[in-house]
C-alpha cells in the first residue's frame, strides 16, 4: 500500500513517525510528493495533504483515503470525492488550541488590548485623552454556537469566571451533566440573550450566512468572536453592524478573502474592516500554535495505525452533513 504526503511541511518528526509506520507494516511504502515525484500521485492509495483539487482527483487513480491535517473541508471537491467513494478523514487535534485562541480573542476584545495599545503608541495616554474603560468577562452571559470539540473546550476555559453559558437546545445531549447552561431554540435567541457570542460552527449549506442583519442588528452593545468560518456571517451585514456601532465589537480569525500570490496587499474582505476601531483582526492563525503540529501528526499517525492494523478510522467526514 502506498501512503503519500504532500503540501504539508515535512520535518524530522513527520519522517520519524512515518518511518516507524513503514517499519511496522512491511507492505506500506511512503512517497513524498514534490517536484517530479508528483507523478507518483497516480500510485497513492492514502494521501495526506493540506490542498486537494479536481485536477488532483483526476490524477489520483488509486486513491482510497484522503487525510487533511485540519478540520474544515469547504475548500475540497466534496461532491466528486463522494461520487468516487473516497473516504475523507480530518483531525480535531487543533480543537483545544483553537478554543484557547477564541478565549484569548474574547479577552483581548473586551479588554480593548489592541485598541488601547494603538492609541498609546500615538501618544494618547490612558486616562487623559481617551476613554480607557474596559470590560471583564467575569459573570457575562457567554453564547456558544458550535458545540464540537472547540465549543466543549471553550466551556472549560470559561468555567473559572462564573459565566452563564447560553447555547442551542440541540446540544443538550452533549451537556447533560453541566450546570449553569441555558438552552435556547435558535441562533437568534442565543445572540439576543448573550453578552458575548463565540462562533465555531463548520461551514455547510445550512450554516452559510446563518447570521445576517436580522440577527446582527438586534445585537446592540454585544460582542462577537468568530473562529469557525467567515461565511457563517453575511459579510456586508457584519461590516455595517460594526460601522454603525450596533455591535459593540468583534474579533475575527476567519475571513472572506485570502491572500493572492500576485497581489502586494491582501485585505481580508472587499469591505474596509481594517479601518474599524471596534474590530480585532487575526489572520486565520488559531491552529498555528508552535507545538500544535506535533498533536496533529500524532493524531494522524494514530489513526493510520488503527486502519493498517484492521481497526476503524476515526474522524471520517460525513459528506451529507459536510463535517
Amino acid at each position: 500500500m502506498n501512503l503519500g504526503l504532500r503540501n504539508y511541511e515535512i520535518d524530522s518528526y513527520w519522517e520519524e513517525k512515518l518511518t516507524e509506520l513503514a517499519n511496522k507494516y512491511e507492505d506500506l511504502s511512503i512517497i513524498y510528493l514534490y517536484g517530479k515525484n508528483m507523478l507518483k500521485l497516480a500510485d497513492v492509495e492514502i494521501l495526506i495533504t493540506s490542498r486537494f483539487s479536481l485536477e488532483d482527483l483526476k490524477n489520483a487513480n488509486k486513491l482510497k483515503i484522503l487525510i487533511i491535517p485540519f478540520t474544515g473541508i469547504n475548500s475540497l471537491p466534496i461532491e466528486e470525492l463522494k461520487k468516487k467513494n473516497i473516504i475523507l478523514v480530518n483531525t480535531h487535534a487543533h480543537a483545544s488550541i483553537v478554543s484557547e485562541r477564541a478565549f484569548t480573542l474574547g479577552l483581548s476584545l473586551l479588554g480593548r488590548v489592541v485598541e488601547l495599545d494603538n492609541q498609546l503608541r500615538k501618544g494618547f495616554w490612558i486616562g487623559y485623552n481617551q476613554d480607557s474603560n474596559w470590560l471583564s468577562i467575569r459573570g457575562l452571559r457567554c453564547g456558544i454556537v458550535g458545540m464540537g470539540e472547540i465549543g466543549l473546550n471553550l466551556i472549560n476555559y470559561l468555567s473559572p469566571f462564573n459565566n452563564k453559558i447560553i447555547t442551542l437546545e440541540r446540544y443538550k445531549y452533549k451537556l447533560q451533566n453541566s450546570s449553569n447552561i441555558e438552552f435556547l431554540d435558535n441562533i437568534s435567541e442565543v445572540c439576543k440573550n448573550s453578552d458575548i457570542i463565540f462562533l465555531s460552527l463548520p461551514l455547510t449549506k445550512e450554516t452559510f450566512n446563518i447570521i445576517d442583519k436580522e440577527i446582527l442588528f438586534k445585537m446592540q452593545g454585544k460582542y462577537l468572536v468568530n473562529v469557525g468560518r467567515g461565511e457563517l456571517i453575511k459579510e456586508e451585514d457584519l461590516y455595517l453592524a460594526l460601522k454603525k456601532n450596533i455591535l459593540k465589537g468583534a474579533a475575527l480569525d476567519v475571513w472572506y478573502q485570502y491572500p493572492q500570490k500576485n497581489e502586494k496587499i491582501n485585505f481580508p474582505s472587499k469591505y474596509p474592516f481594517q479601518e474599524l476601531s471596534n474590530l480585532l483582526l487575526s489572520p486565520h492563525c488559531s491552529g498555528n500554535e508552535i507545538n500544535s503540529k506535533i498533536n496533529v501528526i500524532n493524531d494522524i499517525v494514530y489513526n493510520l495505525n488503527n486502519y493498517l492494523s484492521g481497526k476503524d478510522l476515526n474522524n471520517i467526514v460525513n459528506f451529507d452533513k459536510e463535517y
